[in-house]
């Protein structure tokens, strides 16, 4: 710390009653009264003895004595640790009105002493609260009236340029209160509006706060209810499997054992257990997965396109021969990214498009996109059924499906893992689709994605 700021430091701890910061312009007329004592006790100081000389030489003693007084009375102000800081702004403003007139019976109304008196009704505006604004003016009609007074009767003897000259002395002091009077009616609306603003930014900060603390508050709850959503899919799925298991095996050994002995209407039935066991483990396999999404660690890696396609093709080998489907690849990109998460955004997209295919005509599916400075933007394009327009936004729901199990097979459970893995990604997902016509499906996965 260096020797100014030990000084200011000192002189701070004499005003032990300063307005506390978040009172906002009660604060800043204190800290700019505790400024202004900070700058002019040194500035006094430096100016006391030119000044002093100076009013000797030219016979202007009174002066001279009140330099002395006046820097006196600043020390007091500035470290007196026993008087408010209310008590000390009164007393500079006394010293001020006291300098002011010793200047104009001293050197007349056109010397500095107007200059103080209107400086001083300008800081007393500004470091009092504004209810005393026009305190000031009170102050300078008094002043001007007794300084008048005195000009007049000569009981009190005043620089030369002012003797009997009351009309002068009012046209000076009547311009010196009117300026007066301006600045104590513009400079508290000018601060009141400030006021106004940082009371303004005070509430919007705190409410700002509050909502933050909400926001933590409420973002803990929703994760950890996440987790307990998520490990609770988890574990059901995998305690569900089990005796699921058991009912097929005995389902599978009783038709084994007693199919001859079993009517049509017996063998049906088990037909439908069967079925009905199998659509069961596929939903469990299809929630076990979703549950999966999030929870799983991947690295970032760089890989093409060309590289999906591979892996694609080499999954859904089975079902593509099947169904005799073309599967192409319309753009050749370099993507870092996190290619699991990227497979089984496309898997199930391209499997939707494999189940969902027109009975009229073979599969035709294309996968393509283009780079942009922030992402890649990907689709996948077919020629299926087609979705109507009122349902492009629920068929990402879970469970929601537009056919029957005997029209499609599926659980309803594929394209919210695809749309759960698009938002782990920080992208979005969306289709464009007309019955009969063809689905095309859309995503975006930005460059900067959350970590995974």
């Amino acid at each position: 710390m260096n020797w100014w700021e030990a000084y200011k430091s000192a002189i701070l701890r004499n005003f032990k009653d300063l307005s506390p910061h978040e009172k906002g312009l009660e604060f800043w007329r204190d800290y700019l009264f505790i400024a202004t004592i900070s700058y002019m006790v040194p500035l006094s100081l430096i100016a006391l003895i030119p000044g002093v000389f100076i009013s000797i030489v030219e016979e202007y003693y009174a002066i001279a004595v009140f330099d002395i007084f006046a820097v006196i009375s600043l020390l007091a102000i500035a470290f007196s640790s026993h008087l408010t800081i209310q008590s000390k702004k009164i007393l500079f403003v006394f010293i001020v009105y006291a300098l002011a007139f010793v200047l104009l019976t001293t050197l007349g109304s056109y010397g500095p002493g107007l200059v103080y008196l209107l400086a001083v009704s300008i800081f007393m505006i500004i470091i009092f609260p504004y209810k005393f604004a026009f305190l000031s003016i009170y102050l300078n009609i008094f002043f001007c009236a007794l300084y008048g007074f005195l000009i007049h009767s000569q009981y009190f003897e005043v620089h030369r340029v002012d003797e009997n000259a009351v009309l002068s002395w009012v046209a000076i002091s009547t311009n010196l209160i009117f300026l007066d009077a301006v600045f104590a009616i513009l400079i508290p609306k000018l601060f009141g509006g400030m006021q106004e603003t940082i009371n303004f930014q005070v509430e919007l900060q705190k409410k700002l706060k509050e909502e933050q603390i909400n926001l933590k508050h409420s973002l803990k709850e929703l994760k950890n209810k996440n987790q307990e959503l998520e490990q609770f899919a988890y574990v059901a799925s995998h305690d569900l499997q089990e005796p699921l298991r058991m009912i097929s095996n005995f389902i599978t050994l009783l038709h084994q054992k007693y199919h001859h002995i079993l009517d049509d209407r017996g063998k049906q039935y088990i037909s439908f257990t069967l079925d009905g066991a199998k659509r069961m483990r596929q939903i469990i396999l299809d929630l076990l997965e979703l549950s999966r999404v999030g929870r799983k660690m991947y690295k970032k890696e760089s890989f093409t396109t060309l590289d999906l396609m591979d892996d694609l093709n080499h999954i859904l080998r089975s079902s593509i021969q099947k169904e005799k489907a073309i599967l192409r690849c319309e753009s050749s990109l370099l993507i870092e990214s996190y290619k699991p998460a990227w497979i089984q955004i496309l898997q199930n997209l391209v499997g939707n498009s494999l189940k969902y295919r027109h009975p009229e005509r073979s599969p035709e599916i294309s996968i393509g996109g283009k780079e942009t400075e922030d992402a890649w933007e990907m689709y996948v394009k077919d020629n299926g059924i087609g979705i109507a327009d009122e349902f492009h936004e629920r068929i990402f729901h879970i469970f929601q499906r537009l056919h029957t199990q005997k029209e499609f097979k599926g659980t309803g459970i594929g394209l919210s893992i695809v749309k759960k893995l698009v938002e782990n990604l920080g992208g979005t997902v969306w289709v464009e689709s007309a019955i009969n016509q063809g689905s095309t499906f859309y995503f975006r996965i930005p460059k900067k994605p959350p970590i995974f």
